[in-house]
């Protein structure tokens, strides 16, 4: 009776330890993309890139001033973007507005960082130091 419980025990613990081994011998699994870089937009675009933009930067400017009231805009230039055509238009806040450079679409907005100096940090605004 010893040998068959002991026989089972032992398989038992086999089964327990072989579990982790063969999830660990298939690699890694394909988790959810958190906190990554990834550049893959999430809207499609209308001019690829390549070709040739239906919209002005004078445009541009404006559909990126129309999406964030208060602003100024920068700079405006035009992007090649994952394989899209979009102007970029840096705004006084330190965001970078993307615009379809074929619709005039507000397409993506990076909010200002800390390297920016622009007083938001991670997309939260945060007040000025006062120095006290």
């Amino acid at each position: 009776m010893r040998k068959i419980l002991l026989g089972v025990t032992m398989a038992a613990l086999a089964v327990a330890l072989m579990a982790p081994l063969a999830a660990f011998a298939q690699g890694p699994t394909s988790a959810p993309n958190q906190g990554s870089n990834d550049q893959t937009p999430t809207y499609t675009c209308s001019v690829k890139s390549g070709g040739t933009p239906t919209i002005t930067a004078d445009q541009a400017k404006a559909a990126a001033l129309a999406a964030n009231p208060g602003a100024t805009a920068a700079s405006v230039g035009l992007d090649d973007e994952n394989g899209c055509l979009v102007y970029g238009v840096q705004l006084s806040s330190g965001a970078d507005v993307k615009v379809d450079a074929g619709n005039g679409q507000v397409v993506h907005t990076d909010a200002a960082g800390p390297e920016t100096g622009a007083g938001v940090e991670g997309g939260t605004v945060q007040a000025p130091e006062t120095g006290d």
